[in-house]
């Protein structure tokens, strides 16, 4: 009949390579029929993966070929690996109720994982976090469920209202919904052809989404034809890749195809270039290895990390972190990060050519600081990367660090004839009038623009040979030492200072005395207490 053909043809669809085949009703016809209807099941299940199972003649109502057709059961058993009872959990939910006195209640079949009462759980799409409160495996409470098990779990934290048939039931931090799938799509023999953009309804667990296929490379899909597509889900589900699909006609609604998940996280994107179509091909068929070097490829300075790789490769992070860890063409980061090799190489020589544009830029600083190297390059390289590859840089000494500030190993200021003859110029006016210096434009009086005169005060304290008060206000170095000199004797005889004696101290007037005593006091010292100072923790240390 056909739903009967439909649904032997979702079973082949969905992957199932084992079973046993009941002929029913066996004793309501003659040996002669029982052997030409044995023969037409067989040509039936011809084109599927069941072509070799066992076909059992039974009777309900005689028990006759019962016995038979439970030993082959148990052999077919016997033969189907069992699901992963380590991994994640995802279940898909197939029914919704509640129980007075317990509450939300969901039911289906656990495809992966193991679940015990109390466990936090995340339903999907909605994101929200529920717990785990009772489990029934066959209607009897249980302490553990694990894979392949029906499941009932009575659920904290959710209303029977926020939960519906087609959700799921996950582990936190391991699966994400989606809305776009990479998919190799194959249609039946009996179907008609798939056109490009056709509306199809798809089926995942217990969901049913609106969707439409997008082809790559092809405007449609012949009977008995696979092709790589995009599908693109009116509504999220849960997918990894692996996962098979059901595809049915949007009317009248009738399976025309399957799809095996290659990528639940791709772009957006109607057609695929050569280099999109290998990545593709590697996804759907490459080594784990092959799979994970790709990621990183893909990810250029970002990088991958093993959790993150294995959400896109619907596996587990440890076989991630193994297969990462014996290819050579990755280099592992201390954030657990892997990275391509090319691209490793790239974001190193992309800070290295930052700091060498700044020097050219600014040739009278020091190196750029570090701080603001990290900001110029954070809409490219992320903050950890950059410290790791700065860290490797300055160990290999491709750069060197002088204080705070990056520099090229050769690189220092470089000065033009007129800009070291104003410094020499900057340098006599500060140390003329003693302890009474010019302010910032009188000192600057005389440089010309071209030799950049702000750069050239900046200079001065960058480089140890003057020390900033204000804005306004420079020392040279040996002269604020001076100062500091004159305050520790001083506190050596007395115990306080006053703004009068601070005067006298350093032969300057009021406008001098009061932002050097207030620059003392950021350097710690001195203190102010009410209208007096006392030693700060520099000198009290």
């Amino acid at each position: 009949m056909p739903q009967t053909r439909e649904h032997l043809a979702i079973v082949d669809l969905l992957g199932v390579r084992d079973g046993v085949i009941a002929l029913t009703k066996s004793d309501l016809v003659a040996p002669e029929m029982l052997r030409l209807v044995e023969e037409e099941a067989r040509a039936l299940v011809a084109p599927t993966a069941l072509r070799d199972a066992p076909i059992v003649p039974v009777s309900s109502t005689t028990g006759e070929g019962i016995p038979a057709f439970l030993d082959e059961l148990e052999r077919a058993v016997a033969r189907v690996g069992g699901r992963d009872a380590s991994g994640p959990v995802r279940l898909p939910i197939d029914r919704v109720f509640s129980v007075e006195g317990i509450g939300t209640v969901v039911t289906g079949t656990l495809w992966s994982g193991t679940v015990h009462p109390s466990d936090t759980l995340l339903l999907l799409p909605g994101g929200q976090a529920v717990r785990a409160r009772q489990l029934e495996v066959h209607d009897q409470a249980t302490p553990e469920a694990t894979a392949g098990n029906r499941t009932a779990i009575a659920l904290h934290g959710v209303s029977r209202e926020d939960v519906a048939r087609g959700d799921w039931l996950v582990q936190p931090g391991r699966y994400h919904a989606t809305d776009l799938v990479d998919a190799r799509v194959k249609l039946l023999a009996s179907a008609r052809p798939l056109a490009n953009r056709a509306r199809v309804r798809v089926h995942l667990g217990a969901s049913e989404t609106l969707a439409r296929v997008v082809l790559f490379g092809t405007e449609e899909i012949l009977p008995g034809v696979s092709a790589l597509a995009q599908i693109r889900l009116e509504a999220p589900v849960v997918a990894v890749p692996g996962d098979r699909l059901v595809l049915r006609a949007y009317s009248p609604s009738v399976t025309i195809a399957g799809a095996r998940v290659i990528d639940a996280s791709p772009p957006r994107r109607a057609r695929l270039d050569e280099g999109s179509r290998k990545a593709l091909e590697i996804l759907e068929s490459g080594s784990l290895a092959d799979r994970v070097a790709l990621l990183a490829r893909q990810a250029g300075f970002e990088g991958t990390r093993a959790d993150v790789a294995a959400l896109r490769l619907g596996t587990e992070p440890t076989a991630v972190e193994a297969a990462a860890s014996r290819l050579p063409a990755l280099v592992r980061l201390n954030d657990r990060r892997w990275l391509d090799q090319a691209a490793w190489a790239a974001l190193l020589a992309r800070v290295v050519d930052a700091v060498r544009r700044y020097g050219e830029a600014h040739r009278l600083r020091h190196g750029i600081p570090k701080g603001e190297l990290k900001s110029l390059l954070a809409r490219e390289i992320e903050g950890p990367v950059f410290d790791e590859a700065l860290e490797r840089l300055l160990a290999d000494r491709t750069l060197r660090s002088e204080q705070d500030r990056v520099g090229l190993p050769d690189s220092g200021p470089t000065f033009a004839p007129e800009q070291a003859q104003a410094l020499e110029r900057m340098e006599r006016r500060l140390d003329a009038g003693g302890f009474q210096v010019p302010d910032l434009a009188e000192l600057l009086r005389d440089v010309p623009a071209s030799a950049r005169p702000a750069e050239l005060a900046r200079y001065l304290v960058e480089s140890g040979r003057a020390v900033r008060v204000t804005s306004d206000l420079y020392w040279t170095a040996a002269r604020w030492a001076e100062v500091e000199s004159r305050v520790r004797e001083h506190f050596a005889r007395k115990p306080a200072l006053a703004m009068g004696e601070f005067k006298d101290l350093v032969q300057v007037s009021r406008k001098y005395a009061v932002p050097m005593l207030e620059h003392l006091d950021r350097l710690g010292i001195t203190r102010r207490e009410g209208d007096l100072r006392v030693p700060g923790p520099r000198l009290r240390g």
